[in-house]
This record gives structure tokens, sequence and C-alpha cells, in this order.
């Protein structure tokens, strides 16, 4: 245990650093609150609309508060996922800060070992975004339920929380690649500024990827952040759909689920080819292990480098 002092005083450090940065908490909830902003003026709408169309000619048999919960089920879908890639961006901002102010040579003077140095970076970040995810989530899933029932089971809720971490490792170890070639808080916020404009889209948050062509479809599913949304689309409103899909009995053959499937993109798409959400699973997890891969061999020859 007195071996890990180091790497753990570090991790709690770098933890202390985020929580109490009242400006780096904000920016890292924007993103997905300028989706909720989106939703309660535009989204939800036309949302709504697209649900309505899929249902046409079935409206005595799905309510109307059923098509509304999933379509809040979508909303809170955005919201965690966005989360996922700004909260762990922000929390890393501390890698910059910390070379910009040459906190970093301290740190390198010091019997703490290099790899841990890193690693308590990388703990930090995924401890930090991981628990204000679920905070996000928890709080989500309780204003739902307050308004109708979400029809999620205890399994929905173990593979939610699941998808919420693997996607906190995740972008955690993208976003450390990228901070190492980062040398001031300035392009850091600049880098921000443009992932908070575009991660939205590609990630299916702000609209549905069936609504891109299949080109910009194929690229944004490749992506291991549309994946991780995916697996929550799945787990947070399969259970709703389901349940409308229940309410009609087969006397449409199955074409409102058909719909549904294709309109809010549930599936993992690439080259036409519809992965299931099992492959989802294994191919974020082998991008993140890419990643980790990546950055065993970048922060060696960047970190401390003058």
């Amino acid at each position: 245990m007195a071996k890990l002092r180091g790497f753990i005083g570090l991790t709690k450090r770098n933890m202390l650093v985020f929580f109490t940065d009242k400006g780096t908490l904000f920016f890292s909830m924007l993103t997905p609150m300028i989706i909720l902003l989106l939703y309660i003026l535009f989204l939800k709408n036309s949302l709504l609309s697209a649900l309505q169309n899929a249902a046409i000619g079935l409206e005595n048999l799905v309510a109307a508060k059923d098509m509304a919960q999933f379509v809040n089920g979508l909303l809170l879908t955005g919201i965690i996922s966005s989360a996922l890639i700004t909260i762990p961006y922000n929390a890393l901002e501390i890698i910059v800060r910390d070379r910009e102010d040459r906190v970093d040579l301290d740190m390198l003077s010091t019997p703490v070992k290099r790899f841990e140095i890193i690693l308590s970076y990388f703990c930090a970040a995924v401890i930090s975004a991981f628990m204000q995810a679920m905070i996000v989530l928890a709080v989500g899933i309780g204003i739902l339920s307050m308004s109708g029932d979400m029809y999620l089971s205890a399994a929905d809720i173990v593979k939610l929380v699941g998808a919420v971490f693997l996607g906190t490792v995740s972008s955690t170890s993208v976003f450390m690649v990228v901070m190492m070639f980062f040398k001031s808080m300035g392009t850091c916020g600049a880098f921000m500024g443009i992932l908070s404009a575009v991660s939205g889209f590609v990630i299916g948050a702000y609209m549905p990827l069936s609504e891109f062509n299949k080109g910009i479809q194929n690229v944004c599913n490749l992506v291991p952040a549309t994946g991780i949304t995916v697996l929550i689309r799945n787990y947070l409103t399969g259970g709703i759909l389901r349940h409308m899909d229940e309410c009609i009995g087969g006397l449409d053959g199955g074409a409102f689920m058909k719909a549904m499937v294709d309109i809010f993109s549930y599936n993992t798409v690439v080259g036409g080819e519809i992965w299931t959400l099992n492959l989802t699973w294994i191919y974020v997890i082998i991008s993140t292990v890419i990643f980790i891969g990546v950055l065993r061999v970048v922060y060696p020859a960047v970190f401390g480098r003058k």
C-alpha cells in the first residue's frame, strides 16, 4: 500500500482540482445543457412527429403518453452520451494546465514513477466523469419515472451502468492521447469548442444518424462514442419501445418496431452490415485498448519533454 501512496495522492489531487473548479464543471456540462435547450425549443416536436408518422393507423393502440415518454428517453440518451464526451475531456484538461504551469516538472522530480503520474490522470478522469455521468443518469431516470414508466428491467439498468462506465473509459483513453499534444490551455479550449459543436451530430444526440447519407453514417458509426450511444439508447428506451410494440400485438406485422429501429438508429451499421449489440461492445472495447496502447507509446515521448 505504501508503494501506491504517491499514485493515490496524485489521483486525489487531480480529482480535487476538477471538482473545485466551478468553471470546468460548468463547461463539462455545457453540451448536455445545449441539447436540453434544443429539445425544449425544437427537437421534441421533430422527434414526436417522426414517431407519430411511424405509428400512423395505430393511434388507438399506442398511447400518446408512451410516445412522449419514449421521446424523453431519447433526450436523456443524448444528454448522457454527450456528457461522456465533454466531462472526461474537461477532467483531462489538468494535464495541459500542469504542463503550462510547469507543475509536471515538480511531479517528475518526486519518487513517483512516470507511469504512475499518467495513470493518476487517467484514473482521476475516469472516476470523476463516471461519478458525474451516473448522477446525470440517476436524476434523469428519476425525473422520467415521475412522468410515466420506462419499463426498465434490472438487467437494463446493469447494462446501462456498464455502458456508461465503458463510455467513460473509452473517451478518457481517446482524449488523453489528444491532450499529450496540447501545450497551452488556449489550444485546449479552442478544441473543446469544436468538440462541443460537432460531437452532438456525430453521436446522433441532436438528430438520428438516419437523417445523414450512408457515407456519413458509416464514418459516424466507427466513432466509439457513437457505439456507446447506441448501447445506451437500447438499454434506456428499449423497454418502452418493446411495450409499445406489444400494445400493437403484431397487427402491423412488426412494421412499427422495424421503422423505429431504423429511424432512431438502434443498431450500429457500417458498410451496410448491421452489428449486434455484442459486436458493438466488442468494437468499443477493442478501440479503447488500442488507444490505451497508443497512449503507452506517446506519453513517455511527450510528457516532460522541453
